[in-house]
């Protein structure tokens, strides 16, 4: 069967560094946790926009605000394609020491872009931010 379904992501950037999170996947594998932005499917009648601010509330009990869009992105996923929206986006400095995160998350951590290749192993997110100013 034939889907298309919309995600987005936010890329949430403080003083030079990007808001990481370590996502539970699967404790079946030895690593179940996997580093990425803060990222969301879009509900059906829902705007983008405000899929990417309710994902930065739900994950980090904190509000966010949309800068700018830096890219879109389009993958196979077995029979299903997945489109997306990344959204350069911050939090009001004095929210950080609010950060709660989800239960599905384990800790986030604040990365300097040239370190993104020792955290993300997702090659598609990589491959999307080649050449990719944020």
């Amino acid at each position: 069967m034939e889907r298309v379904y919309l995600r987005v992501k936010g890329i949430i950037k403080k003083d030079g560094k990007y808001l990481l999170v370590k996502r539970w996947v699967d404790d079946r594998i030895p690593d179940p946790f996997v580093w990425e932005f803060v990222d969301a499917e879009v509900n059906f009648g829902e705007a983008p926009d405000e899929a990417v601010l309710r994902a930065i509330h739900d994950l980090l009990s904190v509000d966010g605000q949309i800068d700018q869009i830096v890219y879109t992105w389009s993958h196979m996923v077995g029979d299903s394609q997945c489109v997306g929206i990344a959204y350069l986006c911050n939090i009001d400095e004095a929210d950080e020491a609010n950060i709660a995160l989800d239960e599905d998350y384990g800790e986030w951590e604040w990365v300097e872009r040239e370190k993104f290749q020792e955290y993300i192993d997702n090659k598609y997110v990589m491959d999307d931010l080649e050449g990719v100013v944020l």
